[in-house]
């Protein structure tokens, strides 16, 4: 799979290309109905009421139309997250925050909470063995939002890049794993667990 960040810079914005955004969105909808594996380009071409060669001409394959489709809902999901970040006063709050937006993301997107459940093979291999450009992708989101913490005086770090990772690996462990006693449905758990592991390293500045 392609990494999914060159996706997010290469597939239109949504608004910029309808034809390209119907396809997609009917794509979804047969991937979350349907499954992957049972959806064919036909399929999707039947619910968005265009042709079979429309949808290759725009997409090329299935695999490129799937990836891309992920992409789209992983931009979303980020731009949603933006304004819940942006809403919080503390940085704790801030984190705090993130991490429950991703499980109610993942456990109400109606994709992907399919493949976690009924697809497994779609979606772990790119977050576990082959999660090196996953990884990647989060992690630099992450630190973009803690950089802008740091620039802000709100927080302090010599290795931004580090805390991002360890944050990443921790939501990602989080949405795989659903049952212990840090659950992304718990508040209280996931408050604890920043305190402890993530705000020690994102100590505000002391005058």
């Amino acid at each position: 799979m392609v990494p999914i960040a060159e996706f997010l810079e290469m597939a239109p914005v949504v608004g910029e290309d309808a034809l390209f955004d119907r396809v997609a969105a009917a794509a979804l909808v047969e991937f979350a109905e349907h499954g992957i594996r049972r959806t064919s380009m036909e399929d999707v071409a039947r619910r968005a009421g265009v042709s079979r060669m429309t949808v290759f001409r725009r997409f090329a394959s299935k695999q490129r139309l799937v990836e891309i489709v992920i992409a789209r809902e992983v931009h979303r999901g980020m731009q949603e997250l933006d304004l819940l970040w942006e809403g919080a006063e503390t940085l704790e709050d801030r984190l705090v925050a993130g991490f429950e937006f991703a499980g109610r993301y993942v456990s109400g997107h109606p994709l992907f909470d399919r493949l976690l459940r009924s697809e497994p093979d779609v979606l772990l291999p790119p977050l576990t063995l082959d999660g090196g450009p996953v990884l990647e992708l989060y992690r630099s989101l992450i630190a973009q939002r803690l950089q802008a913490e740091v620039n802000a005086g709100r927080a302090a770090s010599t290795d931004i890049d580090g805390v991002a990772e360890v944050t990443a690996r921790l939501a990602i462990s989080l949405l795989l794993t659903r049952d212990g006693t840090i659950t992304l449905d718990d508040p209280n758990s996931v408050r604890r667990l920043v305190n402890l592991t993530l705000l020690p390293m994102l100590q505000p500045h002391s005058d």
